[in-house]
């Protein structure tokens, strides 16, 4: 996304010593081992194989992938845990958590974290599978394997990502990233062969998984602004690499697929899967604008200036430069022909039951494409006009979202059914809540925030319901002077981040000042707990002393910058 920073513009080792066993001892009586107890009809052995059905469900649930192939966690996860002990203990515990979801009736996007929830510590569920979740760890920190860690980096993230623990999910993304690192940068490739025999389509679809959450962690720090990244061994990884976040995509994307490569695009795609191969193939063009952007922003100056207009200068000097609009060109040109080639099978498939999986996945796959045609042009965002006329385009997003989330709503009642690390769908709501110009639809997309059924990776629906409050207050003092285009301008400045693993909101914005009828930057914090509506925020001094936040973020991600 043209803001993905927050603005308007021996790794297998590493996970054995991430975590303080004197914290989370559990009782061995808890873990239950299926198919390895004492009598197999027993009320354990029975037990594990109910949580292990559980958590098949989850990861057969039509919104895990988010319209992308699913095989990896339909039949590649279930297969291994049922041969693997480690991963089986894994998978019992995000079972267990189901379970415990379930009958507690809570939501994915609750902000408390459920370790300090009374009631659960005493729930049978949940303390099964936090022990099963801790034998796990211990397992694999025993017995190094690469396999195990591959698959342990994806089943340990969705584990803490739905009981709402944050910031342990941030240690299991900076794992799972500088794991991937190690084995895509290995000469001899020892490490990748470990994974499985023909293991480069499966780092592949893994690698995507991580790729697509390593955005997030640029918004979402462990602690305050300022402090190291959310993503420590990635980011030392890649120093002593020599590598840049963008050559780490651009390595994923050179990965072997399942499938054979794609060449010409057809006049019309034969089925989903076609388009979920030329999607990917044409991701690494779209990379390519990624240095291009950051040598601008270097040059531009705008991250040292204090001048709260430095920000719209430099949208300027994005749009005028010639290589950017070369790229973005192109770029729009490919997804023009490959919405051609999509739309009779997407209407193919919309027209086919509601409940079969062909009809929520396509309109996932018409999601990611509007996702992209919305917001990835960079030249779309100094004058005010070229968003106006992305209003059709809104509009259709919130259409088809809105179907997608009664849909989810109406066929999956376990909140965990509802967790996908690779859905954009409320990061995407909460862009429209800020850059639509069209108050209605605005509106439209906060109230989704609201109400979101489901978890996005690492995003707090909650923190972006409330981010999307507090901007309508803000639109609504900055719409009171000025030109629409001094207005586009002045919101160009606002800027967010998520402190403390998302529990604390952060938004730089210019505000008018009562007594001198001055616009000047401030910045405003907010906790995400308790009634969002009722939320006070507290102003406080400036962190950056001025300058933009996103010069915070590249001093601790100078990879970011090549």
């Amino acid at each position: 996304m043209g803001n993905s920073h927050g603005t308007s513009i021996g790794a297998v080792k590493g996970f054995s010593g991430l975590y303080e066993w004197s914290l989370i001892l559990v009782s061995p009586s808890r873990i239950i081992v299926m198919g390895e107890t004492a009598g197999s009809g027993s009320s354990k052995d029975a037990k594990a194989v109910l949580y292990f059905d559980e958590f098949v469900h989850i990861v057969q649930s039509p919104w895990i992938a988010a319209g992308f192939s699913n095989d990896l966690w339909a039949v590649t996860l279930p297969q291994v845990a049922r041969t693997n002990s480690t991963v089986r203990h894994a998978a019992i515990a995000i079972g267990a958590l189901s379970k415990w979801y379930g009958k507690a009736n809570h939501s994915d996007t609750e902000s408390v974290q459920t370790i300090e929830d009374g009631a659960a510590r005493k729930d049978t569920d949940y303390l099964n599978a936090v022990a099963h979740y801790c034998h796990a760890m211990k397992l694999q920190s025993q017995q190094a394997s690469m396999q195990d860690a591959v698959f342990l980096s994806i089943l340990f993230l969705c584990f803490e990502t739905l009981r709402g623990n944050r910031k342990a999910a941030l240690d299991h993304i900076n794992h799972g990233l500088a794991m991937l690192l190690a084995l895509m940068t290995d000469p001899d490739s020892r490490q990748m062969t470990a994974v499985a025999p023909n293991p480069k389509p499966l780092i592949a679809v893994v690698a995507d998984i991580f790729s697509h959450l390593l955005p997030q962690t640029r918004l979402i720090l462990r602690g305050n602004i300022g402090r190291s990244p959310a993503v420590p061994n990635f980011a030392r990884g890649l120093r002593a690499k020599k590598q840049t976040v963008e050559t780490f995509m651009t390595l994923i994307t050179k990965l072997p697929r399942s499938y054979p490569p794609t060449r010409q695009l057809p006049v019309v795609l034969e089925s989903l899967d076609g388009f979920e191969k030329y999607w990917i193939t044409g991701r690494s063009a779209r990379l390519s604008v990624g240095p291009i952007l950051m040598e601008a922003v270097q040059e531009s100056g705008a991250l040292s200036s204090a001048d709260p207009y430095s920000i719209s200068e430099l949208w300027k000097h994005v749009t005028a430069d010639p290589r950017i609009k070369e790229i973005c060109e192109a770029s729009t040109k490919e997804l023009q022909a490959l919405e051609a080639a999509f739309m009779p099978v997407f209407n193919r498939a919309i027209m086919s039951d509601p409940t079969s999986k062909d009809y929520i996945r396509a309109i996932h796959l018409r999601l990611h494409y509007l996702g992209i045609c919305t917001f990835d042009d960079l030249t779309h965002f100094y004058d005010v006009e070229p968003i106006i006329a992305k209003t059709p385009l809104f509009r259709e997003y919130l259409s088809l979202a809105d179907i997608s989330l009664r849909t989810v709503k109406r066929d999956l009642k376990n909140p965990a059914q509802r967790l996908s690390l690779q859905c954009n769908l409320s990061a995407y709501l909460f862009l429209i809540s800020l850059f639509c110009r069209d108050p209605i639809l605005r509106d439209e997309a906060t109230w989704m925030l609201k109400d979101y059924p489901s978890q996005d990776g690492i995003w707090n629906a909650r923190s972006l319901y409330l981010l999307a409050l507090k901007n309508r207050a803000v639109e609504r003092i900055n719409a009171s002077e000025g030109t629409a285009l001094e207005q586009w301008h002045r919101l160009l400045r606002r800027e967010y981040l998520f402190e403390e693993g998302g529990g604390r909101v952060v938004l730089c914005f210019l505000d008018k000042d009562a007594g001198t009828g001055e616009w000047e930057l401030v910045e405003e914090t907010a906790e995400v707990k308790g009634d969002l509506e009722a939320v006070q925020w507290q102003r406080r001094p400036l962190s950056a002393g001025g300058k933009p936040l996103l010069g915070d973020v590249m001093a601790l991600w100078p990879e970011l910058a090549g």
